[in-house]
């Protein structure tokens, strides 16, 4: 099997979200079993200016009423995977992969319109053929639409697209304008296809023209035909729900196991779980905190977004803080709200310390010291901070939204059975009310260190995932080879 597995981000090459971790392991463990290619923007990044790719092609391109030239570069990191860069040093050689300081590239549409018309035209010159092509995210989008236009490439007649959605809340939604740029016929530019409320809406594309729909966890393929988390495209996937699933994501344990972790100072296991005690110890010295170790500690690491209940995080925390524990925020991102945590952390010194910044290494330690991790998503696609919390022994407590309800399960104590705890809506007591019930669990050792090594037995791998996306690519390879 040949895939062509296109992506805006990909780890160890650039990343800025939950897009780059999943099309820098997914793309590689499926080479183990087919050949596959990732194609992908080249950044100003230093991971790819060391990757040692070779320029293999170039050639102008017009996008709109510009002219371009486009740079292919390849470089073969395994037997059966190759990653190749779509160059530009206009469009792509900037600090940003989307944008910065400021806010999101003006230029975006023109940026990502290149990258996509530019592995067309690769694959057009080189004869590439693929059984598979594998799309993520409004910016790759356009390429489904494109794979079914004529004159369609030979190497293509066969070939059978993917578009998996990994947050519906980012769409690709531009000015009209923007449609004249991408030179497609005009008929396009209405609400049954790409027109959105007068606007050009990139990832209506996908949707449409692709064979296969993903999202990254079964339950939010579910909640997105509603009105609630379908961010106006829900009638168009209740159109198209025929062809739309869920896989949910998996991790890279061999990054995320506090086993092995060389970020935190204590390693251990479910067997040998008096390391997490002593990196709560190791944290509480890093951080200057003088709250008492035997006391929980309730963490969240997060985006300061509306996304990720901040806002909710806000109203319950006057309340929270008069708890026995204390609690920490790791994460940056709207400047409002920012200031709200800084201020109630100010108040309560005490029982709340808040980390305005994101380090990678310090979201490891966290993981590693926390009692619990609280993830009050207002809707998440697949998350994985829960499901890193689980591997160390970090309780989760959870909206039953999207991934988090797919990942966590109830505890019940008469069975011992269950990962963690959920609660629905967005009821400030009610919330309250749950992260209390798991304070009282915490008072009692036994059955906190049974909820414990519940989680940290979970399986969510990327070896235990690849195997959902073969059975979905072989399907549809069968079912075309049926109509022959």
């Amino acid at each position: 099997m040949n895939i062509l597995y296109l992506s805006s981000e990909a780890v160890p090459f650039a990343k800025t979200g939950g897009l780059g971790d999943v099309a820098g392991v997914l793309p590689r463990l499926l080479a183990q079993s087919a050949n596959v290619s990732l194609m992908l923007p080249d950044y100003m990044t230093e991971s790819i200016k060391g990757s040692g790719a070779l320029v293999v092609d170039r050639f102008p391109l017009t996008v709109g009423t510009q002219d371009f030239e486009a740079v292919v570069k390849k470089t073969v990191c395994a037997p059966g995977f190759s990653v190749y860069f779509i160059a530009n040093d206009l469009l792509f050689g900037r600090e940003g992969l989307y944008g910065d300081a400021a806010g999101d590239y003006g230029d975006n549409f023109i940026r990502f319109l290149f990258f996509q018309k530019a592995v067309m035209e690769h694959v057009r010159r080189e004869q590439l053929s693929f059984d598979i092509i594998h799309c993520n995210d409004w910016q790759t989008a356009l390429v489904p639409l494109f794979v079914n236009m004529e004159p369609r490439p030979e190497s293509l007649r066969r070939v059978k697209t993917v578009f998996s959605i990994h947050n519906l809340g980012y769409q690709g939604i531009f000015p009209a304008a923007a449609f004249a740029e991408s030179e497609l016929p005009g008929h396009l530019f209405s609400a049954e296809y790409l027109e959105f409320y007068g606007n050009l809406n990139c990832m209506k594309a996908g949707i449409i023209f692709s064979d296969r729909l993903l999202t990254v966890s079964p339950t939010y393929a579910r909640e997105i035909v509603g009105a609630e988390k379908g961010f106006g495209l829900d009638g168009l996937l209740a159109k198209f729900s025929s062809k739309l699933s869920g896989i949910l994501n998996g991790v890279d344990y061999s990054l995320w196991d506090p086993r092995n972790d060389p970020f935190i100072e204590h390693r251990y296991s479910a067997a040998a779980l008096a390391g997490k005690k002593k990196n709560k110890q190791a944290l509480y010295k890093e951080l200057a905190i003088a709250a008492a170790v035997d006391s929980p500690l309730l963490v969240m690491i997060s985006r300061i977004s509306a996304q990720k209940g901040v806002d909710l995080l806000l109203e319950l925390l006057p309340a929270l803080l008069q708890e026995d524990l204390h609690f920490i925020f790791l994460g940056v991102g709207d400047r409002a709200w920012t200031g709200e945590l800084g201020d109630v952390a100010g108040r309560f010194p005490q029982r709340m310390t808040f980390l305005n910044c994101f380090d990678e290494k310090l979201a490891h330690r966290l993981e590693a010291a926390a009692d619990m991790l609280f993830m009050p998503s207002s809707y998440e696609p697949c998350g994985l901070n829960q499901i890193y919390s689980l591997r160390y022994g970090t309780v989760p407590v959870v909206r039953a939204t999207g991934g988090l309800e797919d990942s966590v399960q109830e505890f019940d104590p008469q069975t011992r059975q269950g990962t963690g705890f959920k609660f629905k809506g967005s009821d400030a007591a009610g919330v309250l009310a749950v992260i209390r019930r798991a304070l009282r669990m915490f008072a009692d050792r036994d059955l906190w260190r049974k909820l414990q090594e519940n989680g940290m037995g979970m399986d969510f791998s990327w070896e235990r995932v690849v195997p959902h996306y073969f059975d979905l690519y072989k399907k549809m390879l069968s079912e075309d080879a049926q109509h022959v």
